[in-house]
């Protein structure tokens, strides 16, 4: 989502690195205009001054919509060193802390990956530098790792000096995975020459002209230069009269008072359309609104080339990743996925009783065996609920836990009277289930393929803390760990349940075991956080707060642990 999205400059540089904006806003009612005859039409006249995170929230879900991340540029005008008078009481200067309040709202109803904050380079200046880190502070206290840089628009293609601020967040839980860095690009061969030669002379301004017959472009007209002060600074002496040069970049293209740069001839000042081309716009780009409208929001706009490095620097290094460890499980499904009866069979009570055994049970010949004689001898929920006991026990007792007989029949009692003998597809009715708790009725729905559904074990969880590089200790039940779920879902993303559900449970079983993981063959460890690309993953080994014992004695334990004598130890 896009928040102070004016013409949409940020939004169409992430447009063109791959993502899609689902809600705009902007206070201009010209902005949202032109946003919306040029990219999706999503944007809204909206004053985000006083319109509350929660109402934001209110308008997401009233459209169905569920954003990763939040991108804008807060008005910068109290801040910018063009601002001769710039004044602590300067309401707009609580706008970046409005976009803070905002993205802290929207995370907590949705849960963001990322968010990106456009501003002037002056915002990280000593002047306003304790602002800023308030800022910043106020976003890592939401859970945000937050990244900072002053970043050039002439480094990134575009013929202009146009030094901005960003700021980037990446959720805590997936920074180290990760690993974001800011893009440094390299100054390019772009001059004033090279994007705006090859336009015809503009159309002067006049009040009869309303932009529509204007016969190259609707934005190719300017001021007709009248005043004998034009023609005496026309050498481009004075902040007024900036006079562009051929064969070098714009000064940045940020205009008051309709102070446009003058042509690199001195006969006349910028076009507009000559503006947006130095700003980087497409020429097929068109500005709705007057001329001094069309001024200020291109004055305001954030060169596209340069968002979509920015954007595509975020896309790297969460979506790419991301898309390469789903790869590498996806393939490891189908060269070594292992082969059970109960994955490829369409009833769902048989999938039901498999993870009713499968419950602290490792996937074993016992399983199968078990699974097998209890689906051939009581196929439906009506003969399970008649079966004997006795006989159901004998059939569990050699994988443990016996109670698990009597647990399938009331189960299957409860189905043929409650259900008529057809397990319940419906989340809460599952949980409703005697012995059913979060991981089986994940795992019912997404083998059954009748919701997109992550199963969080220890096995699953051993993987997200590994492949992320999680601070904190796995939890001991981690199927109702709210967090560990939302993780899963994360990982899978845009892939198919099912096939990413077995997918990541085969790799944990073969792979990434608990206590001798195969980091050195591991698909994933060019992108592992934690396996410091490429290096031993040592073990899940945790020792008590209180215990002190002397390094080589800690060694000689995680050796013993993991079963190798070249395990290597990170402090």
């Amino acid at each position: 989502m896009s928040l102070f999205s004016g013409p949409g400059g940020l939004d169409l540089g992430f447009h063109k690195a791959g993502f899609e904006t689902v809600f705009a806003a902007d206070f201009s009612e010209r902005a949202v205009e032109t946003y919306n005859d040029n990219l999706p039409p999503v944007s809204r006249q909206l004053d985000l001054a006083s319109t509350s995170p929660e109402e934001i929230v209110r308008l997401l879900r009233a459209g169905g919509t569920a954003p990763r991340g939040v991108i804008g540029g807060p008005p910068c005008q109290s801040f910018s060193q063009a601002n001769v008078r710039q004044r602590r009481d300067d309401p707009r200067r609580r706008l970046i802390f409005r976009f803070a309040e905002i993205v802290q709202g929207v995370d907590a109803a949705f849960g963001l990956d990322f968010f990106l904050m456009e501003n002037v380079s002056a915002l990280a200046q000593p002047k306003h530098r304790k602002l800023l880190d308030k800022l910043k502070r106020s976003f890592e206290k939401s859970g945000f790792i937050v990244y900072e840089a002053v970043k050039n628009a002439r480094d990134f293609g575009v013929a202009q000096r146009r030094p901005r601020l960003f700021l980037v967040g990446i959720k805590r839980d997936l920074a180290r995975f990760a690993a974001f860095e800011f893009p440094d690009g390299e100054p390019g061969s772009k001059t004033v020459r090279s994007e705006i030669q090859h336009l015809p002379d503009p159309v002067f301004f006049d009040r009869a002209n309303t932009g529509k017959r204007v016969p190259f472009h609707p934005n190719h007209w300017t001021m007709k230069p009248r005043s004998e002060k034009f023609l005496a600074a026309a050498n481009g002496t004075g902040r007024s009269f900036k006079k562009l040069d051929w064969d070098s970049e714009s000064p940045a293209v940020a205009y008051g008072h309709r102070e446009i740069h003058v042509h690199p001839t001195g006969t006349r000042r910028l076009s507009i359309l000559e503006a947006m081309l130095l700003q980087g716009f497409p020429q097929k780009f068109k500005l709705r609104g007057n001329l001094s409208e069309q001024v200020t929001q291109v004055s305001n706009a954030v060169p596209p080339p340069l968002a979509q490095a920015m954007a595509a620097a975020i896309r790297e290094s969460l979506y790419d990743r991301r898309q390469f460890a789903q790869t590498a499980l996806l393939e490891f499904l189908k060269a070594r996925g292992r082969q059970f009866p109960w994955r490829t069979t369409a009833n769902t009570f048989h999938l039901l009783v498999a993870e009713k055994l499968l419950q602290q049970t490792a996937a074993r010949a016992g399983v199968v065996e078990a699974y097998r004689e209890i689906t051939s001898r009581w196929p439906t929920p009506h003969d399970l609920a008649h079966a004997p006991a006795r006989e159901v026990r004998g059939i569990v007792q050699p994988l443990g836990l016996p109670y698990r007989a009597d647990e399938l029949i009331k189960l299957a009692a409860v189905i043929q009277r409650k259900h008529r003998g057809d397990v319940p597809l419906n989340r809460s009715e599952l949980l409703a289930l005697p012995g059913v708790g979060e991981y089986v009725a994940d795992a019912v729905l997404s083998f059954s393929e009748k919701e997109a559904a992550a199963v969080v074990d220890t096995n699953v969880s051993r993987l997200l803390h590994r492949l992320l590089a999680l601070p904190d200790t796995p939890p001991s039940n981690p199927s109702r760990s709210r967090r560990l779920k939302n993780l899963a879902t994360w990982l899978a993303d845009g892939q198919t349940s099912r096939e990413m559900n077995y997918a990541v449970l085969d790799f944990t079983a073969s792979i990434c075991g608990a206590r001798a993981p195969e980091c050195v063959t591991c698909p994933l460890r060019l992108h592992c956080a934690g396996s410091n690309k490429g290096g031993t993953m040592p073990a899940l080994v945790t020792f008590k707060p209180k215990q002190v014992e002397r390094p080589l004695r800690i060694v000689a334990r995680i050796r013993r642990l993991t079963n190798s004598r070249s395990a290597r130890v990170h402090w």
